[in-house]
């Protein structure tokens, strides 16, 4: 059973994955059909920085000779992506004003927080996925375990717990360490952080086993030679690092879930918007070089339609209920 934890400890704790995704948004922009007045406003619910930087940098090359509209950013983080998400809801849905975030807040915050004034799980539209994040447990590079067997072993049959960090409590990571527990029949114990980077810092320093982390933040660890992966999570292994199994394939299956980055709208926009606004940004998703790009990273564009990415919505959000109820993961009110 899971200890409860202030709001404050888990303020941060949701989608804090999609912080570097601040410019990345800039990739996301409709067309000039859409953005009439020379402006599109992008909400972000969250600070700006992280390993989405590149891919954004990348995109947004892409997108300046697409765009005839200048994109305005506008960051409001707050209350695990709910105070942007309310805004984006609250606006005309004209196409002007969009909300770029994570598989967490619409999937995962539901289950863990009490319905206020914005639910994101009804007060949205989607339009489309933007990149799926390979995710993988690492490990520092001298640490003694090669494997998930590894891992398992030690637990079982070691001196001390093993510890498992994550990006905060209740954060898409932190499943992860709550479904390996369930695959493996063992107890890791969970180590929540404000975030991917200092997690890393500790791993690498020793002072926790491991985390599920990410691949554009881990892998330039693991291709310099100071952290190794254990095992990806999901049933294929990514084309970023096809050397590394998933846990799957080392007799561990369950250990899935996908963390993307997704575009909505306000709610009640025309269907036909919403499709236009899907087909603009595949046309740039699509881009043989945007794609080499992110996938060297393990961010993988995974462009689809509005009614696809609202069939995936629900299904996430159903994998991830099932675990939280079952693990009584919850936060204090």
């Amino acid at each position: 059973m899971q200890r409860p934890v202030s709001r404050r400890r888990a303020a941060h704790a949701i989608g804090l994955m999609a912080a570097g995704a601040l410019t990345l948004v800039l990739a996301c922009g409709p067309d000039r059909a859409q953005a009439q007045d020379g402006n599109l406003r992008i909400v972000v619910p969250m600070a700006a920085g992280g390993p989405a930087d590149f891919v954004a940098r990348a995109v947004s090359e892409k997108l300046r000779d697409k765009l005839g509209a200048t994109v305005v950013i506008e960051n409001k983080p707050g209350a695990n992506g709910a105070v942007g998400g309310a805004a984006v809801a609250a606006s005309p849905p004209d196409g002007k004003t969009l909300l770029f975030a994570t598989s967490g807040l619409l999937t995962i915050t539901p289950h863990l927080e009490q319905k206020g004034a914005f639910n994101p799980a009804t007060d949205l539209t989607p339009i489309t996925t933007v990149v799926v994040n390979g995710t993988a447990l690492v490990v520092r590079a001298d640490h003694p375990a090669n494997s998930v067997a590894d891992l398992v072993a030690l637990s079982k049959n070691g001196t001390k717990p093993v510890t498992l960090g994550s990006a905060g409590f209740g954060n898409i990571l932190h499943l992860y360490v709550e479904l390996l527990k369930e695959a493996t029949k063992t107890e890791f114990t969970h180590v929540p952080y404000r975030g991917v980077a200092p997690a890393m810092t500790d791993a690498l320093a020793g002072t926790i086993d491991g985390l599920f982390a990410d691949l554009p933040a881990s892998l330039p660890q693991i291709k310099g030679g100071k952290m190794k992966a254990l095992g990806m999570v999901g049933e294929t292994r990514s084309k970023a690092a096809p050397d590394i199994p998933t846990i799957a394939e080392q007799g561990f299956p369950g250990v899935s879930g996908a963390s993307w980055f997704g575009l909505f709208g306000p709610p009640k926009m025309d269907p036909k918007l919403a499709d236009s606004l899907a087909a603009k940004i595949a046309e740039v998703l699509r881009d043989p070089e945007i794609v080499a790009k992110f996938e060297a990273v393990g961010a993988a564009p995974t462009p689809v339609t509005p009614a696809a990415f609202a069939q995936r919505i629900e299904q996430d959000r159903a994998h991830w209920g099932r675990l939280i109820k079952e693990r009584n993961i919850r936060l204090e009110n």
